[in-house]
């Protein structure tokens, strides 16, 4: 049997995908306190309550213990994680069809679809679908970064206060997920709790998360009001083009009012589709 926190991932995870409750997954089976102390990685079921939880959730058990990897599939745990990182720094999907190809692929694709002010397909269905992939409890490195995406998708889900914080909470301790990814979850913490008028919260969330560095729209957010970069990460090299968009909206104070818009208008116009970038420049 794996480690309980990985049995209680899988379990957590492939339950909310079947849409079920915890008292829904343990009648006739167990207690609905049980199920919650093996999500939370308390302790294991034993191996006749794992088959009879599997046979529930219309899944083989072994989805669950974890015992179908294929530990070939890896050399290393920082090997994985510099595999992750470079895919996204090249900007290109990883080529072929091996199992950690197609991992990758699909988080680079959660990553894009979990920002809340793009249009594209739900990226709920992929990131339960990572949740149960083998791959997934392989090393700390991609465990950290589906939870990640799943709190990004969460907030997608349900902009509110609780998803915001829980997204920034779960960036707190997931330092072993690639830095892009991370840097992009801190991107759509600030920009919700700058636009909701809270940008005292957003800089403390952006000192506590502990980034090396953060991206150029994060900060241009927590410095829109005039305030001082003192204190924050620095800037990250590569910049996207809403990158690119923010550092140009932010130099627009000091310009006359129609001359203002006109630019802001052809900033907007250069990011299509990019909902942040048009209600900052609106």
């Amino acid at each position: 049997m794996d480690d309980p926190a990985i049995v209680g991932f899988r379990l957590r995870h492939v339950r909310e995908e079947r849409g079920m409750s915890q008292a829904a997954l343990a009648s006739g089976i167990c207690s609905a306190s049980a199920v919650s102390r093996w999500e939370s990685g308390q302790c294991v079921p034993s191996d006749e309550i794992i088959v009879q939880l599997a046979d529930r959730l219309a899944l083989p058990a072994e989805v669950l213990t974890r015992r179908d990897f294929d530990s070939r599939l890896l050399t290393s745990g920082d090997g994985f994680g510099e595999v992750v990182e470079a895919s996204f720094d090249t900007g290109r999907d990883t080529a072929g069809t091996s199992p950690m190809a197609s991992w990758i692929s699909r988080v680079r694709q959660v990553s894009r679809h979990a920002d809340p002010w793009t249009s594209g397909p739900d990226p709920r269905p992929m990131v339960d679908d990572l949740a149960v992939d083998p791959l997934t409890v392989s090393v700390p490195v991609s465990v950290e970064t589906v939870e990640l995406l799943d709190a990004m998708v969460r907030v997608k889900e349900t902009q509110d206060r609780e998803t915001v914080d829980a997204l920034a909470d779960t960036l707190s301790w997931t330092v072993d997920a690639p830095e892009v990814i991370r840097r992009t979850a801190l991107e759509t913490v600030i920009a919700v709790l700058v636009g909701v008028g809270m940008p005292v919260a957003a800089r403390g969330a952006a000192v506590r998360t502990g980034l090396p560095r953060i991206t150029a729209t994060t900060a241009a957010l927590l410095t829109w009001d005039g305030s001082s970069d003192d204190g924050l990460p620095p800037v990250a090299a590569d910049r996207s083009a809403r990158d690119v968009a923010f550092d140009v909206l932010s130099r627009l104070r000091d310009m006359p009012g129609d001359d203002r818009q006109r630019v802001a208008a052809l900033v907007a116009a250069s990011c299509p589709g990019d909902g942040l970038v048009s209600l900052w420049a609106g």
